[in-house]
């Protein structure tokens, strides 16, 4: 498989992704690890701040290292499972709904110390974290920087994180295709440094010789396949129009304002192209207020008065 199969793959390829989850994203529109690669992190999550328990803020995201000191659960239907933790300052409860006792147990074990983060709540007079899921003994996989991206019900951000950095791990290092002389004009980043920077959370909302590379590699590939587009549309011959300017000056006499040198020139290109026996391949491209319609009009008229039928 070269770099490039690698990219056009199918989702359910990339480990971790069975089925219902393959399902999930392609519920987001997000069919292959190219497409998973230009679903950009909306905004970032800081873990990296450890707190005690007395400093705790409702309603925030938080970071905690705590001692596990007992389960509590119920054996009425509905009732969520708690786990009581503290530190050396308080108190607080992890409440799990739909989580299985053995989980539960295997992920706070009895007399362990865990760091835990996730939003902090308060409910008859205790701190409570609801269904965490950012939970380790290992405090330096915890506390960082988590990029956030658009989820979707069963779909969660740290789910969604361990995806994207399975695939950053294993994106593959392409030919470069710029020419010496354009990437120095972007420090020389290559398109992998570039993908791996847009997706750091350290960078979202931010620009730079990553972004503007990405953007620039986005314009010339549009610019190639339009231009290959072109050159298959020009070979396909047609009847080429006839007609004069008498349309034209029709037009012109009736309006109160000179038309543009710009417009003038699309009319003329576009004139050339009618009356010969090629396929027209042509975007009229302008600000609001610079005058495409007149243009588009001119056009249609000259069409018109070759026996053709035009939509406006």
């Amino acid at each position: 498989m070269n770099s490039y199969e690698y990219l056009l793959q199918d989702i359910n390829s990339i480990k971790g992704i069975g089925t219902k989850t393959s399902k999930l994203f392609k519920k987001k529109n997000i069919n292959t690890i190219f497409d998973l690669l230009w679903s950009l992190p909306r905004s970032s999550i800081d873990r990296t701040n450890l707190i005690k328990i007395n400093e705790l803020q409702v309603g925030k995201i938080q970071t905690i290292t705590v001692n596990v000191i007992k389960y509590n659960f119920p054996r009425i239907r509905n009732l969520p499972n708690k786990v009581f933790c503290e530190d050396d300052t308080g108190k607080i409860e992890c409440i799990f709904f739909n989580s299985y006792e053995g989980y539960i147990k295997k992920i706070l074990p009895i007399s362990s110390t865990i760091t835990i983060s996730g939003k902090i709540s308060y409910y008859k007079k205790k701190y409570q974290i609801t269904n965490p899921t950012h939970i380790s003994s290992d405090t330096d996989s915890i506390r960082k920087v988590f990029s956030n991206y658009g989820l979707t019900e069963g779909l969660t951000e740290k789910k969604y994180n361990n995806i994207i950095k399975e695939v950053l791990k294993n994106i593959p290092d392409l030919n470069e295709w710029l020419s010496d002389e354009i990437l120095k004009k972007f420090n020389y980043i290559s398109w992998n440094k570039a993908i791996l920077e847009l997706h750091d959370p350290k960078n979202i909302k931010k620009k730079g010789n990553f972004l503007n590379r990405l953007i620039f590699d986005e314009i010339i590939s549009t610019f190639l396949i339009n231009s290959k587009v072109r050159k298959k549309i020009k070979k396909i011959k047609k009847i080429n129009k006839k007609f004069d300017n008498t349309e034209f000056s029709k037009i012109k006499n009736k309006i109160n304002f000179e038309l543009t040198n710009d417009q003038k020139i699309a009319i003329e290109q576009i004139n050339n192209d009618l009356k010969s026996n090629q396929k027209m391949f042509r975007l009229l491209q302008g600000d609001v207020g610079s005058g495409k319609t007149i243009v588009a009009l001119i056009a249609s008229a000259n069409v018109i008065s070759s026996g053709f039928q035009v939509s406006l």
